[in-house]
């Protein structure tokens, strides 16, 4: 039947009601995630041989990297902590041997900025260049072998620093590369390179770690860009283990964050909305056994992008621009305000 100009009034309440079916369906889903009691110890099992599980979390000198290592250990695993400092590496180790000493703890030494690029691959190393070597990723495959490895978090990540915020036009080639290296490339080859061990490790799970500025904030293009770049990997390695037939075997799992109180120099009081490091580890670990894909965290995070993105997708788009474009501002002001604190 055709629908005439005068039969849509009638149209109206059928849609506003599939809206509104939408809306209760989309909120319940999320209450059943959080919900949900964790099922990680499925990931907890020893190997045939009688091995305890390791992990490996990437960028676990500090914040919620730092929380996910003793979350782990306080759950049975073995962990490695990977940082690009030696040193402070090895005083981690020390504290966390000292606070799980049935745990074993494995230092990781790797700058994950430092992800090479193709020309860096073909380019042999020149005497005398003071410039650090490209991470060798097949080493790393190597050095860990002997451990029953069943857990990957790539939680290495982050803006730039000094400054956090700059224009994009007016940011330096190595600030952008070293970014896009951290937070896609090394993540990306570590997973490469690990992946056939999680396999035969089964069943495992890699979560790779991005933020609710994925979708893009003006001033953090390189950051936003390369997180989404993460989650893009996430969704086809995924589906790649769906090809395969795998997807009962790794888990492939992303977890995206908002502000956390401990962590990316927020210093904010925790809140509803502000979880904690030890929270928001807790949190991303819950997350894990449910084949979730890719999902908010935390529940506070959550809720705060469900009302944002529902209050942005009611505006026209250029007062949706300018609307973040505001939020950014206000964003430069605060953390130029505790720049100045800190400096008196």
């Amino acid at each position: 039947m055709a629908i005439t100009l005068s039969s849509l009034p009638a149209l109206f309440p059928v849609v506003g009601l599939v809206a509104v079916l939408g809306f209760l369906i989309k909120f319940l889903n999320l209450i059943i995630i959080y919900l949900r009691p964790s099922r990680f110890s499925i990931y907890a099992h020893k190997s045939k041989s009688g091995q305890a599980p390791w992990a490996l979390v990437t960028g676990a000198s500090r914040g919620i990297g730092y929380a996910l290592v003793r979350e782990l250990a306080s759950n049975g695993f073995n962990v490695v902590i990977h940082g690009r400092d030696s040193e402070k590496m090895s005083r981690v180790a020390s504290e966390l041997g000292e606070a799980f000493p049935n745990r074993s703890f494995r230092v990781l030494i790797a700058d994950a900025e430092e992800a090479a690029g193709k020309t860096c691959l073909n380019a042999p190393k020149q005497p005398g260049d003071s410039n650090p070597a490209p991470i060798d990723f097949d080493a790393i495959r190597h050095e860990l072998q002997d451990l029953h490895l069943t857990v990957l978090i790539n939680n290495a990540g982050g803006g730039p620093n000094n400054p956090v915020f700059m224009l994009l036009k007016e940011a330096p080639e190595a600030r952008v590369t070293g970014n896009v290296s951290l937070n896609a490339l090394f993540p990306l080859h570590l997973t490469r390179v690990l992946l056939p061990t999680l396999i035969q490790h089964a069943p495992s799970v890699v979560i790779n770690i991005s933020s609710l500025a994925e979708p893009g904030l003006p001033l953090l293009v390189s950051y936003g860009a390369s997180k989404a770049f993460l989650m893009s990997a996430t969704r086809a390695l995924h589906l790649e283990m769906v090809m395969e037939g795998l997807e009962n075997s790794v888990e492939i799992l992303g977890v995206r964050f908002g502000k956390v109180t401990g962590a990316g120099g927020c210093s904010d009081p925790e809140s509803i909305i502000i979880p904690s490091a030890e929270t928001m580890a807790k949190a991303t670990l819950a997350r894990a056994g449910y084949a979730n894909g890719i999902v908010v965290g935390y529940w506070g995070h959550a809720l705060f992008q469900w009302i944002s993105e529902a209050l942005l997708l009611c505006l026209p788009r250029r007062i949706a621009d300018n609307f973040m474009v505001m939020a950014m501002r206000r964003q430069v002001e605060y953390y130029d305000g505790v720049k100045a604190v800190k400096a008196e």
